[in-house]
């Protein structure tokens, strides 16, 4: 018997059908891989918790740069070239999960530090022990995304000096007046940034305090007079400092 055989244009036709067929799988799979956006009808699908996505909080102006926390809790602008590396907190001192980082310049000098979930109660203070301190400079600092400050002042970006054998000096964010009659015996650079940050600082200080000489060292900002302190937060390398920690924002954290 001879084996019947497909005419070639009827196997070219059945070529062509079956790569349409091909195709047309390929897309559908494709299509199901990217997805649309929209919730898929199966099972699985539709009981699985969608990521949450969070826009970047703002952009940065020309040279600069924005640094937002994994959480998304806080950002601030920085130069370009400048750094932003994560510390580690001391213990006992902060909250559980609390934020802690260092700004640093190519050099590798600190320009200021980031901590938040801050623990330390406020220090007594003897009558005997107050010593006068000056304010060299005060800005409004506008946070956002955060309830209005329920302490003494609202946040300010601050440049102070306490007296000691010398005037040391700090800078950095608060929310609370130094002292009555200009006399503290410590300062402190700490902001309270609602529940979810607790009390945190940006600065070179979380609390400026004056200093025996013995305990003083490179790190240590000080001056001879408070014109010397003037000139120094004068510099232009001082105002790139100034405006990151005024360019500061929190934001409530992201919801799934």
């Amino acid at each position: 018997m001879i084996e019947a055989r497909p005419s070639r244009s009827a196997w070219r036709s059945s070529r062509i059908l079956t790569a349409a067929l091909i195709a047309l799988l390929l897309a559908s799979c494709t299509a199901a891989e990217e997805g649309d956006g929209s919730a898929s009808s199966s099972g699985s699908s539709a009981s699985a918790t969608p990521e949450p996505t969070v826009a970047p909080l703002r952009e940065a102006r020309d040279g600069w740069k924005v640094f937002t926390d994994p959480s998304r809790l806080v950002s601030f602008e920085l130069p370009q070239d400048w750094v932003v590396q994560p510390l580690a907190p001391a213990p006992g001192l902060y909250a559980p999960d609390s934020l802690h980082y260092a700004v640093r310049t190519p050099d590798g000098m600190t320009t200021a530090e980031l901590h938040s979930g801050i623990l330390t109660p406020e220090a007594p203070c003897p009558e005997s022990e107050r010593t006068p301190y000056y304010v060299i400079g005060s800005e409004p600092l506008a946070l956002t995304d955060e309830p209005a400050a329920t302490t003494g002042i609202e946040p300010r970006f601050v440049v102070r000096l306490i007296t000691g054998f010398r005037f040391f000096g700090a800078y950095g964010i608060t929310d609370g007046v130094g002292g009555a009659d200009a006399l503290a015996c410590s300062l402190s650079n700490t902001v309270q940034g609602g529940e979810s940050l607790g009390r945190f600082s940006f600065g070179d200080l979380e609390v400026l305090a004056p200093k025996a000489p013995a305990n003083t060292g490179p790190a240590t900002v000080s001056f001879g007079t408070i014109g010397e302190a003037e000139e120094y937060y004068a510099t232009p390398e001082f105002a790139t400092i100034r405006e990151m920690i005024l360019s500061v924002q929190v934001a409530a954290p992201p919801t799934g």
